[in-house]
């Protein structure tokens, strides 16, 4: 999952490589959605397959990247709570 990505490049010294060609499609989606900016390889084609022909390199995590982290974290602590623990935040 690219968030679960993101949040691991969010704890890590900049800049990053990444080798994984699934690691570097996850950057590929991350980087369009505007939440890292990173040097990706170019495509190869070979043997009738399509495949990144090198390592990328994610630069930094962007503040809109950061943010969406907070937000799926506050979401994922919400849906974690039972129904009864949010009646009692709601009665104080």
């Amino acid at each position: 999952m690219p968030m679960q990505l993101l949040e691991r490049l969010c704890s890590a010294d900049m800049p990053v490589t990444i080798d994984v060609h699934e690691d570097i499609e996850k950057c590929d989606l991350l980087r369009a959605a505007r939440l890292i900016e990173a040097d990706l390889p170019p495509f190869m084609h070979y043997q009738g397959r399509t495949t990144y022909s090198g390592q990328a390199t994610v630069i930094r995590v962007t503040a809109k990247g950061e943010a969406a982290l907070k937000m799926r974290a506050c979401s994922l602590l919400n849906s974690t709570q039972r129904p009864a623990d949010l009646e009692a935040s709601d009665a104080r």
